[in-house]
């Protein structure tokens, strides 16, 4: 089954490395994505080639960045300095760092990861991160479900690993059940909304879609409009504090989720949707939201213990 593993690094990437070589010493990687707020992307990809990743490795540079900071020991949110005083609000305290997502698992031979329209019909959901060019939204509407943003800029990093090249967007696939063969575990639901009120209780509707059998594994994403954190509620970390407390609260087995994410300029998401799924997610509509946050909630089978690494 697909899993994701993912942390926040402050800073301009340096410490990243040994962090680096230890998910990758755990777990074998498919695709591994960085979220960048004023990172250095060339430490980034040197980081990259030390741990000797052979997989398609994306970035995008962001507004902002959410995730879990092992050095904090919390889920946090950076904000761009002042990002958001352009529409009148307070603006972003401002940071450096990036998250980085590493995805690991059978994918049944489906391709994982993209940079254009061939999206995977035999996939239930799609995590997509996409430039202001409008490129991706002249194709959305062929896209399975799917969930995350816009950012400022978008890359892939070539094959030889000697550049970053810009694209429009970029995907994260997430197998669909129907691909499972006999003897093998079905493929976890991922559970999608989109939410402009309280995270909290957003949280709240989305674990009770949950079907049975499943538990989350305590990976969340999450793509608020720059618009929301600080700029909404004064102070940083509200809604990952929400999210964060509704899901220790109904689940005590799990001690604590870990977020990633980043703050959009639009956000991606179903236009009425929410729930969970892993069957192919074709046919559900999505749109680019405004001022609204785009939550994803990752499970795995009931009884399973995920490694912490």
């Amino acid at each position: 089954i697909m899993l994701v593993t993912s942390l926040l690094v402050q800073g301009d990437g340096s410490a990243l490395g040994s962090r680096l070589s230890t998910i990758v010493s755990k777990i074998a990687v498919n695709a591994l994505v960085f979220l960048s707020l004023g990172a250095d992307h060339s430490t980034l990809i040197d980081k990259v080639r030390s741990a000797n990743i052979q997989c398609p490795v994306y970035l995008a540079e962001t507004y902002g960045i959410i995730g879990y900071d092992e050095d904090a020991g919390r889920n946090i949110e950076l904000m761009e300095k002042g990002r958001g005083s352009e529409y009148g609000y307070c603006g972003g305290s401002g940071g450096q760092g990036c998250v980085v997502v590493a995805y690991s698992g059978s994918s049944g031979g489906m391709t994982i990861a993209g940079h254009d329209a061939s999206f995977p019909t035999d996939a239930s959901s799609l995590m997509v991160i996409a430039d202001t060019s409008g490129t991706f939204g002249e194709v959305a509407s062929s896209a399975p479900l799917h969930y995350g943003g816009i950012a400022k800029e978008t890359f892939v990093l070539s094959k030889g690993q000697k550049n970053l090249e810009r694209i429009p967007y970029f995907w994260v696939a997430t197998p669909a059940t129907g691909r499972e063969e006999e003897g093998k575990e079905k493929e976890p639901p991922i559970g999608v909304s989109a939410f402009t009120g309280e995270a909290g209780a957003a949280a709240k509707n989305l674990l009770s879609e949950m079907p049975p059998g499943w538990r989350p594994s305590g990976d969340v994403g999450l793509f608020p409009c720059f618009t929301r954190g600080v700029n909404q509620y004064g102070e940083e970390n509200v809604e990952v504090d929400a999210i964060s407390a509704v899901m220790s609260e109904e689940l005590s087995s799990l001690s604590f989720p870990k977020f990633y994410g980043m703050f959009a300029h639009g956000e991606l998401g179903p236009s009425s949707f929410s729930g969970f799924r892993n069957e192919a997610g074709v046919g559900i509509g999505c749109t680019k939201h405004s001022m609204t946050s785009i939550l994803s909630i990752h499970t795995i089978p009931d009884g399973d213990a995920k490694d912490e690494l």
